[in-house]
Parts: C-alpha cells; sequence; structure tokens
C-alpha cells in the first residue's frame, strides 16, 4: 500500500523545520528523489524517520526503510521485529538484515563496517540517491573531541559532515536530548541502545564524561560551540583541499613506481600544503610512525639524499631537486 502522508502541523513542529532548513541549507534533497532511511530503533532514528515522512510531501521524495540487526544485545531481535512491523504497517518498503558473528576485537568498528556496507548496497539495490542517518549536533561535537584526543588534522576535526557523498544527516544541528524529547511528544516507541554508556567504547566515555564535563561546567551554548568550531573546520579542510588539488595537479609528475616534486616549488608553499600534497600522494593509510611528518622536518630543513618509510611500504626520498614518493600508483591522488 501507498505510504499515506504525515501532516506538517502539530507536536514536534519546530524540530520538523530545523530539520528542514538543515536539509535546504546543505542541498541535502531535490524532487523526486528517492531516500533510504536507516532506522536502528532508537531515539536518534526513529525521530530522523517521521520527520522524514512529515517533509516527504511537501519535498517531494520517496522514503524507504533500512534496518540491521547487530545481534549485540538481548533486546536486537525484538527491536528488529518492531521496526519492521511498524515500517511495514505505514505502507513503507523495509529492507533488514541479521548481522553475522561480530565478536572480537574492535567490535563497534567492524558493526559500523558491516551496516554501512549493507546500506550502501540496499541503496545502490533500490536506486535511492540519498542514504539519510541519524546523526546529531552530539555526535558532530563528539567525532571532534574524539578525533583531537588521537591527534586529528583540520579534516578529522571537521567530524561529521552534513552531506558525505549519498550520506546525509538531516539531524546534525538538533541536540540528542531534542530528538528525544520529539518521541516522547509524538508519542513514538524507541529502544536505548546500552552500548551509548558503555565505557569499554572510547564514544561512551567521550559522551558521558568529555560532553557531559562541558555542558556541566559552561551550558549547552559550550557544546554548540564546539558544533561550530567543527563547522568552521570543515569550510577550511575544503578550501585546503581544492586548493591543494589544483596544486597537486601542476607539481606532480610520474616517477618511478610513484610521484615527484620539484622541490623548490613545495619547499615555497606553506607547511599545511607541503603536507596535503604528500597525503594526496601516499593515499588513504594511518602514518602511525610520522613517516609524513618527518619528511616535512627533511624538507624544512634542506636535507638532501634521505629517505622516510610511510605506512604501507611507501617510502618519502628527498634529493637535491625533487621529492619523490616511491611504491605509490601515478594516478590522481585519492581525493
Amino acid at each position: 500500500m501507498p505510504v499515506p502522508p504525515r501532516s506538517l502541523g502539530g507536536p514536534g513542529f519546530d524540530l520538523v523545520e530545523g530539520a528542514r532548513s538543515t536539509i535546504e541549507r546543505n542541498r541535502m534533497l531535490e524532487p523526486r528523489d528517492k531516500v533510504l532511511v536507516a532506522v536502528s530503533g532508537g531515539p536518534d532514528s526513529t525521530c530522523l524517520l517521521d520527520v522524514l515522512w512529515r517533509l516527504a510531501a511537501p519535498l517531494e521524495v520517496e522514503l524507504e526503510i533500512a534496518h540491521v540487526d547487530h545481534g549485540l544485545s538481548e533486546r536486537s531481535e525484538a527491536v528488529a521485529t518492531r521496526v519492521g512491523t511498524e515500517a511495514a504497517r505505514n505502507g513503507f518498503e523495509v529492507h533488514l538484515i541479521r548481522a553475522p558473528d561480530l565478536g572480537g576485537p574492535n567490535l563497534q568498528a567492524r558493526a559500523r563496517e558491516f551496516r554501512y556496507g549493507f546500506l550502501e548496497a540496499i541503496a545502490e539495490q533500490i536506486g535511492a540517491r540519498r542514504l539519510a542517518t541519524g546523526h546529531t549536533l552530539d555526535d558532530r561535537v563528539e567525532t571532534t573531541l574524539a578525533r583531537l584526543v588521537h591527534g586529528a588534522g583540520t579534516e578529522g576535526l571537521a567530524g561529521i559532515r552534513p552531506v558525505e557523498g549519498k550520506r546525509i544527516r538531516p539531524l546534525i544541528d538538533q541536540r540528542r536530548h531534542q530528538t528525544r524529547s520529539y518521541c516522547e511528544e509524538v508519542g513514538l516507541a524507541f529502544e536505548d541502545d546500552p552500548a551509548n554508556d558503555d565505557p569499554r567504547f572510547e564514544r561512551a566515555v567521550v559522551r558521558t564524561r568529555l560532553v557531559a564535563a562541558i555542558e556541566e561546567e559552561w551550558g549547552e551554548g559550550a557544546v554548540r560551540a564546539v558544533a561550530r568550531s567543527s563547522e568552521h573546520l570543515r569550510e577550511d579542510a575544503d578550501a585546503l583541499s581544492e586548493l591543494a588539488a589544483r596544486l597537486y595537479s601542476e607539481l606532480a609528475a610520474p616517477a618511478d613506481d610513484g610521484v615527484s616534486f620539484p622541490k623548490p616549488a613545495l619547499q615555497a608553499l606553506p607547511r599545511g600544503l607541503q603536507r596535503r600534497l604528500l597525503e594526496s600522494a601516499v593515499g588513504r593509510l594511518r602514518d602511525r610512525a610520522g613517516g609524513i611528518e618527518a619528511a616535512l622536518d627533511g624538507i624544512a630543513f634542506g636535507r638532501t639524499d634521505v629517505r622516510y618509510a610511510v605506512a604501507g611500504g611507501i617510502e618519502i626520498e628527498i634529493t637535491s631537486g625533487e621529492v619523490r614518493i616511491r611504491g605509490k600508483s601515478t594516478e590522481d591522488p585519492e581525493g
């Protein structure tokens, strides 16, 4: 049966309008888009689905629902059943899957990888141009703080983006307590994930200790200020990435199983742009050994005939006239 329209007005209208503003400001949706909505059964995604349902008619979009049962709690099967039953009762196409055994180290990372793999596959299968998730402003702040602890650069500190490829986050400007209040006000059933407060997981520690302490000491405005900072960092990161891409196309040349840059041209650039050019040449690797930073020091101090090991067997060599990255394809930099 077709999905019946939902009225824009009524309980929760302020949050609906806030989400609509976020969607329009970030150009998340276009008329006739098909949107796959990821619904976990928690308050954030439950709120997201209802908000998008109310906006579907005015925005002229079509919604389908996907749910992943990770099997990580005693209630997971019951939650999956409820999400699927309620969605089908309301006329939505529903896509459900039970994850395989995810036991072992890095549990949350592997669960996330499986979840997004499934969501991307379903989006491709049904022709959905967008994949909507229930990330909130709190998620953005938590991501920025977690990455700050690990020494991330501008790109990492920008945190969760409102739009990232197919993925959109219409609730990215809303606090987590607002999505919960919305569900309670509208009368929507939801289930809290016990992992959200489990101190074994880094995100839970950041949420319950760091963010909670910031809000307790300086108020909600401070949490929103961190989110504004991450937004400014995103804008700066995008600008630097565009500039670095132009410089890469001008300066990079194929050389011996990799690429090379003219050393004088590289030395003339600010260190931040040097780093981005080397990172583009190296690719998406976590350089835990600090080879890129060591190479940047070598460039700054005018060293010659030195080599620096980078993750993945890649090597940066500085000669009298060039900076070469060996062991890397000569294709365009990874974006």
